[in-house]
């Protein structure tokens, strides 16, 4: 016999296509709900499912449904699930209380954690409640337990997100979208716990499957489920949750409405969730129907990090069914009375090979990637890196994030010529005795340094190619660097200069690094940066020690 399953939000867009996929299975007697009959009935008779009209928070509404049609499991793909007020697992516990599943496509962090609270009463009934059965977290979950197999700890794990701009969208994915914009929400970084906004510090992605490559989509950062639950759940270090917008036009009016909704105390941009809607339906036009994911883990093996990727595509317009498919994956489950009973968020629930066999149901393609990572310096020195001293090794051997203190002493520019290039390069101009703490960010290629100095902040991101070598980018400055080990020290000469990369600095406006690295009398990293102009005017000239934070 069938088992009867009730799904609602059947006249969505993810609701529909599981609607669509659900009606060709014989194991199954499929029940649409949702609002209005008049809207329901078309679809019903098109599928050959029956249709239920009723109001989900409408409890005894609801209760009579639920009697009447004694389903096995309830979908939810109604949405969005953020806002389901005061009383929100209120329609979950009524379904338990019916005796049936529970299965929800919710991608809102505080929902998927918050379904616990219904833990004790779907094991006293002997039921399984799935809250997060969509791309985040259950996909993307099974897809980094994949990843994080035999590694000894996780540094990162980032999951992103870059549908195709041809690909439809619904009213319920733009009020998920903009209710984020500017929002802050905590997030894993470096083990410590800090403040993150919706849509802030973008950056570009491109999946690659074989021979076929997206172009880069610019991403940015998201509350997601994974954000709020993979740190515990995976011991990781760095959660970072991505999504973005193919149409650079549309990811940067985002970008910059994050800054806006703060300053001036927006709660939430949602409400212009049809408007915007209806307008970027008049950009179908443009961009591609071909939607991506990524999901990134880094960690260690012994004393090698390694990166692992898996990376998909999806074509023709496809996209739009990926959220739905963990939520056919888990019914399975539970058609087949493999699911434990208990209300959790749908993490690693199911294998990858689970995941990329129901994936290719929808034209999907992916692909793993591992690498070991070699830090930028010894990438540089090649086997002279093995001659610096430990602390100098271990500082240029970090983590994806890793976060050094120690003291400087700070002398500064004193001449005209000499502070305007202080200014241009964003060193102190103030000097003294002071606390120093080094942050820096390794990812690849590349290393972003942040410098606190008693409470002056500069940056610079370090990157090394084999072909240019190391260099060193300061705001619009880049450098070039000559890294040498000598007795022990490593010494960071400047060979050249350009301005925006592409303007040439003359030599004459090069500035002359002095800078050592080595190790002091107590046997802790030890620096001594001295940058000035070829006219010997000094720009800054710090130098002290840093310990592991």
């Amino acid at each position: 016999m069938p088992e009867p399953v009730l799904l609602l939000g059947a006249t969505g867009l993810f609701g529909g296509h599981l609607a669509r996929q659900l009606s060709t299975r014989d194991d199954i007697a499929l029940t649409v709900a949702g609002r209005t009959l008049s809207a329901l009935t078309p679809l019903a008779t098109k599928l050959g499912a029956m249709p239920l009209a009723f109001d989900r928070t409408d409890l005894k509404a609801v209760t009579t449904a639920l009697t009447q049609l004694k389903p096995f499991a309830v979908i939810d793909c109604s949405g969005p699930f953020q806002s389901y007020g005061a009383a929100p697992y209120a329609f979950a516990e009524a379904v338990l209380n019916s005796g049936a599943h529970y299965l929800d496509i919710a991608d809102g962090a505080e929902f998927v954690a918050g379904i616990i609270a219904l833990d004790a009463l779907a094991k006293e009934k002997g039921l399984c409640a799935w809250s997060g059965a969509s791309t985040t977290p259950a996909l993307s979950s099974a897809i980094a337990a994949d990843l994080s197999v035999g590694l000894d700890d996780i540094e990162l794990i980032e999951t992103s997100i870059v549908p195709g701009n041809k690909t439809p969208r619904g009213l319920s994915v733009m009020q998920a979208i903009l209710g984020q914009v500017g929002r802050p929400f905590p997030r894993s970084r470096g083990v410590r716990i800090e403040t993150a906004y919706g849509w802030a510090d973008s950056t570009r992605v491109a999946p690659q499957v074989g021979d076929t490559k997206l172009k880069p989509r610019l991403a940015a950062l998201v509350n997601t489920p994974d954000a709020a639950l993979f740190p515990q759940y995976f011991n990781a270090a760095t959660v970072t949750a991505r999504a973005g917008l193919e149409l650079p036009l549309f990811h940067r009016a985002l970008s910059v409405a994050r800054y806006i909704v703060p300053t001036l105390g927006i709660t939430s941009l949602d409400r212009l969730s049809k408007p915007l809607l209806a307008l970027s339906n008049q950009f179908l036009g443009f961009g591609s129907d071909a939607g991506g994911m990524r999901v990134r883990v880094q960690g260690r093996v012994g004393g090698i990090r390694q990166e692992r990727v898996w990376d998909m595509i999806i074509p023709d317009g496809h996209g739009p069914k990926t959220p739905v498919q963990p939520a056919a994956i888990l019914l399975d489950q539970l058609l087949s009375g493999q699911a434990p009973a208990g209300a959790h968020p749908a993490l690693a629930a199911f294998t990858r090979a689970e995941a990329e066999a129901q994936l290719a149901t929808i034209y999907a393609r992916f692909e793993r990637r591992d690498r070991d990572l070699t830090p930028i310096f010894a990438q540089a020195l090649g086997v002279d890196f093995d001659d610096l001293p430990q602390p100098v090794k271990a500082l240029h051997s970090p983590a994806h994030v890793a976060r050094f203190k120690g003291a400087a002493n700070i002398e500064t520019a004193t001449t005209l010529f000499g502070k305007i290039a202080a200014i241009c390069g964003g060193v102190p101009l103030k000097g003294g005795q002071v606390p120093a703490k080094v942050e820096i960010v390794a990812d690849g290629q590349s290393e972003k340094w942040t410098r606190d100095m008693g409470g002056k902040t500069f940056r610079s991101v370090l990157r090394y190619d084999p072909l240019t070598g190391m260099t060193e980018t300061f705001g619009p400055l880049t450098f070039g660097l000559d890294l040498t080990v000598s007795d022990g020290e490593l010494l960071f000469p400047v060979t050249k200069g350009r301005a925006f990369g592409i303007i040439p600095i003359p030599r004459f406006l090069t500035p002359i690094s002095e800078t050592r690295e080595s190790v002091d009398a107590e046997g802790r990293f030890r620096f001594d940066v001295r940058l000035s102009l070829p006219t010997g005017a000094l720009i800054v000239h710090y130098k002290g020690h840093l310990e592991p934070q």
